[in-house]
């Protein structure tokens, strides 16, 4: 491998036009991507909006543009756009807050870092020296309209992992959950045991007011819909069959004739291709070639099978051969003659040649290829077409015998037909003229032409990129352009779209615009019935007081990780109890149903303080590493984004 100082002076003009390129890409800005794509922009409205702030549709073509050509996916394609505008509008400028803007020196310095990195793992890998200045031009081109943003996260990432420290109260804590067990008594009042209380409207009203959370699935439409399937009639399914016994008739009277057979099954769309060992066949085709006949033609989960045998033969494995090209094809035919005069050595030939040694297996062959290495022994010299070359071939060694057969295959799927399909298309079009655009005409010519409805959800936040998963609507394979049109579309709008073997019409039959999670009332009743039910029974709690409805138990082994305190599954209870430092002391706790006190009697294990440096480490190396997966998601979430995007933006 070079080193980085051979580098810096072999290829210094390399870092150079590199750094250069940064930095008059960097000034130009978003017109490199732009230059000559400023017609046909999209309706100018708000896609996205970013504390309040709209990135219209001029705008985030931009964004789009400039990943116009990478070779992604609609989605990657669509997500790094939306990243990049919310960077424009609103990282950039928090990060200038914090002290870690982008400059031209960072991007220098960057240019000169990374320009040597690539540059040394071309020539590890035997890149040719004059093209790496090219191709080092090339990859920085492609990334230099979003460097701000790459540079730009890193050094937040950076920073936000390097405010990371565990305090030694933490480490204890991690080490007393791991090691500790604790043994007591308890006592439990159930709320159900306590006077029913009151509580009003407006406290359910407030207590909503105060802990309101942002509704996930913001934006999300209903969506009916029914499918067409599109399946073969009838006359379809005769129409495959007889074309499929065409060709068995067409195989019978060529009677072993190979190239005719082939001729027949590939007129159909079958193929002839490969050797395969006898043994390698399946069941069905190896029982038949056994009792020397063809397999088929039969019809298998809804598809045509055959099996003609085109050749049959014993022959080796494989082929190891020494070989020389020529010219042409007569140059080759004297070549092996004047190789096979003198005892196939190639040393002796007038003509000085390049002798290169190659192989063959049997069952990678086709026929043609077959044919010129089946019956030869060691030693033989034959000619042969190799890489496209006249050729000579000396075989030098063969592997085991074994029994391969070449066979001419068919699997004619059973499909509808063109006229099938278009006469879908027709009920399709004429359902829609009757749905309408409400929700009631939809289901009224649903219903009167017996098609069944059914119910989804298409939801941007289903979506997960870490995963690899394609947008869609749910229950709906391969849906992703039913999802995009869905995001932005109204209530009452009505497509149709084209997926596998069906055609689906969908109709938008609701819109959750509410900015926050709905009101649970009854579970917020609950709530605040349990918070005055505790505070009532508060004062008298104690062990050994008389509260009626109460009940007594004793734990043991609890631990940390535990979900349950003597069959009673409460985690604030649990949490309590595995939190004590002191024996001996009553602690009260509010649980999810019940009213508890508690004394622990004894507390099991050790926590060994002189170890929490050695312990402290691995849990650094752990936050750091969650910190650096969430940083900039930490830093973006700062921002009040709402997402507009529908068809042809996402």
């Amino acid at each position: 491998m070079a080193s980085l100082n051979t580098l810096r002076t072999k290829y210094g003009i390399v870092l150079s036009v590199v750094i250069a390129l940064v930095l008059v890409a960097f000034i130009l800005g978003d017109q490199l991507s732009m230059q000559g794509r400023q017609n046909d922009l999209p309706e100018d409205k708000a896609v996205i909006t970013v504390n309040g702030e709209d990135i219209k549709a001029s705008e985030y073509v931009k964004y789009q543009e400039l990943y116009r050509d990478a070779n992604l996916s609609a989605d990657a394609k669509a997500d790094l756009a939306y990243e990049y505008a919310l960077f424009n509008t609103f990282s950039e400028e928090a990060l200038e807050a914090l002290g870690l803007g982008v400059s031209d020196a960072d991007i220098k310095s960057y240019a000169k870092v990374v320009g040597e990195q690539w540059a040394e793992q071309y020539l590890m890998y035997g890149y040719p020296a004059e093209l790496i200045k090219g191709e080092i031009e090339r990859r920085w081109v492609a990334g230099l309209p979003t460097i701000d943003m790459s540079l730009g996260y890193t050094k937040f990432t950076e920073a936000y992992v390097a405010a990371n420290y565990v305090n030694r109260l933490e480490v204890e804590k991690q080490m007393r959950d791991a090691n500790l067990t604790f043994d007591g008594r308890y006592v439990a009042v159930p709320y159900s045991a306590m006077p029913e209380v009151e509580v009003s409207d407006e406290e359910i009203n407030a207590y909503y007011e105060a802990h309101k959370q942002p509704n996930k699935r913001y934006g999300e439409r209903t969506l009916r819909y029914v499918a067409f399937e599109i399946e073969p009639t009838a006359e379809d399914k005769a129409a495959v069959e007889k074309m499929v016994m065409d060709v068995d008739a067409q195989v019978a009277a060529a009677k072993g004739d190979s190239d005719a057979i082939k001729s027949a099954v590939r007129s159909i769309g079958g193929k002839s291709d490969r050797y395969k060992l006898f043994s390698a066949l399946d069941t069905e085709v190896a029982e038949a070639v056994k009792g020397g006949k063809n397999y088929g033609p039969v019809l298998v989960d809804n598809e045509w099978k055959a099996s003609y045998v085109v050749s049959d033969v014993k022959a080796p494995e494989s082929f190891e051969f020494e070989v020389v090209t020529a010219d042409n094809v007569v140059a080759a035919k004297a070549l092996m003659e004047e190789l096979v005069a003198n005892g196939g050595d190639f040393t002796k030939l007038e003509t000085v040649v390049d002798v290169a040694t190659d192989s063959r297996k049997m069952e990678n062959m086709n026929e043609s290829d077959a044919k010129n290495f089946i019956g030869h022994k060691v030693g033989d010299i034959f000619t042969y077409t190799y890489n496209n070359k006249p050729a000579v071939v000396k075989l030098t060694k063969l592997g085991d015998v074994d029994r391969f057969v070449l066979t001419a295959d068919i699997a004619k799927r059973v499909e509808a037909s063109e006229l099938t399909h278009n006469n879908i298309v027709k009920s399709v079009d004429a359902f829609i003229k009757s749905a309408g655009n409400s929700v009631e005409t939809f289901d009224a010519a649903a219903t009167e032409a017996h098609y069944q409805i059914v119910v989804t959800t298409a939801n941007r936040n289903d979506y997960t990129p870490m995963m690899n998963r394609e947008r869609g609507v749910r229950n709906i394979p391969a849906s992703r352009n039913i999802a995009v049109w869905a995001y932005d579309a109204p209530v009452g709008a009505i497509k149709s779209f084209h997926g596998e073997n069906v055609i689906y019409v969908a109709i938008v039959a609701a819109v959750n615009n509410n900015e926050y999670e709905t009101i649970n009332a009854r579970a917020i009743e609950n709530t605040l019935k349990h918070d005055k039910q505790y505070a009532a029974i508060a004062s008298q709690l104690a062990m050994g007081a008389e509260i009626e409805g109460a009940t007594t138990g004793k734990f043991s082994g609890v631990k940390f990780a535990d979900y349950s305190v003597d069959g009673k599954y409460d985690q604030a209870l649990v949490g309590a109890i595995a939190s004590s430092r002191e024996t001996g002391v009553e602690t009260k706790v509010k649980g999810a149903n019940a009213a508890y006190v508690f004394v622990v009697d004894a507390i099991n294990g050790d926590v060994d303080l002189t170890a929490i440096d050695t312990e402290r480490t691995p849990s650094m190396t752990q936050r750091e590493s969650q910190m650096g997966q969430v940083a900039v998601e930490a830093l973006t979430a700062k921002a009040a984004v709402k997402d507009l995007r529908g068809e042809g933006e996402i």
